[in-house]
């Protein structure tokens, strides 16, 4: 686990123990999204929730307040009372001790990431909705234009692309780079996602 949320909804970073506030203007908890976007939850560890008292605050919640415990000897006796003293302290021995587990981590950590994905999706598709820089310019060359391989006139406007720059131009390699990130982003986004956007 690189991450535990405590029951504050602070984040502990394990690998330096810096805590982290949960707060979108913050720097380490966009981090935080991003890993746990990237890893997956198995990353994040939910709070501790006590299992068990250790004995000495278990037997004070049993014994209940002060006042009770003397309306009790009043009313009752002081046999009484020790009967349900003696009983509760065989009931929670001096070895007991406080353990606790880890709970499940909560529902707002995956709400908060699928939030980032279906942002970095949305990116993603306009990214890929922009025009080639390996194109070039689109020129009109003719309308209704002779085709050799049909041996006829063609009705409607034929285009080429000019000022093509070479494949290692750093524009289009920069280019390519970005719309293959894009594209792996799209093709990372799990279905669900999708379709929260298209519903």
């Amino acid at each position: 686990m690189k991450h535990k949320v405590n029951e504050n909804d602070v984040i502990l970073r394990k690998s330096d123990g810096a805590w982290i506030p949960k707060a979108s203007d913050n720097s380490d908890y966009q981090q935080f999204l991003q890993d746990v976007k990237e890893e997956g939850l198995t990353i994040v560890e939910g709070p501790d929730v006590l299992v068990k008292e250790d004995y000495a605050t278990a037997r004070r919640e049993a014994y209940g307040p002060i006042e009770d415990q003397l309306d009790k000897i009043y009313h009752k006796g002081i046999d009484v009372w020790k009967s349900d003293i003696l009983a509760i302290k065989d009931a929670i021995p001096r070895s007991q001790q406080r353990t606790t587990s880890v709970g499940s981590v909560p529902d707002w950590v995956q709400t908060e990431v699928n939030v980032l994905m279906k942002n970095d999706y949305l990116l993603a598709v306009e990214r890929l909705n922009e025009p080639k820089v390996a194109l070039g310019e689109k020129v009109l060359i003719a309308d209704n234009y002779w085709d050799p391989e049909q041996n006829k006139v063609i009705e409607g406007s034929k285009y080429t692309y000019i000022n093509v720059p070479a494949a290692d131009d750093p524009a289009v390699v920069s280019d390519e780079l970005q719309r293959d990130a894009a594209q792996a982003t799209i093709d990372g986004t799990p279905q669900s996602i999708i379709d929260s956007i298209n519903t």
